[in-house]
């Protein structure tokens, strides 16, 4: 199944993308650093989605950080 990197990943739009990527039948990756939501979202998703959350804390500002997510 394709892979999807979603930034972002708690807040608002993210976080109803993230629900419907899954039901597409994508795996979804989400990154977040929690600036601007809560890591309560992700227990949310994890009430609502029908496959595992997989998440990285992160910044996509940060590139070496970035480089790490996407060896994983």
């Amino acid at each position: 199944m394709p892979t999807i990197l979603l930034t972002g990943a708690t807040g608002y739009i993210a976080s109803h993308t993230w629900l419907a990527l899954q039901e597409a039948g994508y795996r979804v990756v989400g990154v977040d650093n929690f600036s601007n939501s809560s890591p309560r979202v992700l227990e949310r998703l994890a009430e609502l989605s029908s496959a595992p959350i997989e998440f990285e804390r992160g910044d996509v500002g940060d590139a070496a950080q970035m480089d790490e997510i996407f060896e994983r």
